[in-house]
């Protein structure tokens, strides 16, 4: 039986306040899934531990939220650095034309003219728009906008993209 994919959806940045509370940086526009959550699997795609939530809510642009017997900041500091995860299969379908993320990550990038740019280490969020990071020769940020992404064929794990290599 095969195990079931995980993705991750946000990071612990650290304590938040004294008695307990954590402060998240999500990775996904879709807050909801995190917050509508009653509980959290913590750690990383290898292995991680379920942790119920007791309350959370948006806080800028981040997530503030409190766990069940985590009740100061020692506590809380624990968490620092550590990802929260979901499974794929509890996420929303998407519409044709839309990724997840962690989907992309280890596709190859090539140009029009068949240019090998490298693979898809990660995203960068700008506000504008999402920007592959695609480490190669050299490290390029593609921005992830219909003029410059061409075809993203998950079948081959591939990504065309309008991009000159001296870029």
């Amino acid at each position: 039986m095969s195990e079931r994919k995980k993705f991750i959806m946000a990071r612990i940045l650290g304590p938040y306040g004294v008695k307990g509370w954590i402060k998240i940086q999500p990775f996904t526009l879709d807050t909801n899934q995190l917050l509508n959550k009653k509980e959290w699997l913590i750690g990383d795609e290898k292995s991680s531990i379920s942790y119920p939530i007791e309350t959370s809510k948006m806080y800028g642009n981040s997530i503030v939220a409190k766990l069940i017997n985590f009740d100061d900041r020692d506590a809380a500091f624990g968490l620092k650095n550590k990802t929260i995860l979901m499974f794929k299969d509890e996420l929303p379908a998407l519409e044709k034309g839309e990724y997840y993320w962690n989907d992309l990550i280890g596709h190859v990038v090539i140009n029009e003219q068949k240019e090998h740019l490298g693979i898809v280490a990660t995203f960068l969020e700008t506000g504008a728009n999402d920007v592959l990071v695609v480490k190669g020769d050299k490290e390029y940020l593609i921005p992830f906008i219909p003029h410059v992404i061409l075809i993203v064929d998950m079948d081959k794990k591939e990504i065309a993209v309008d991009w000159d290599k001296d870029f």
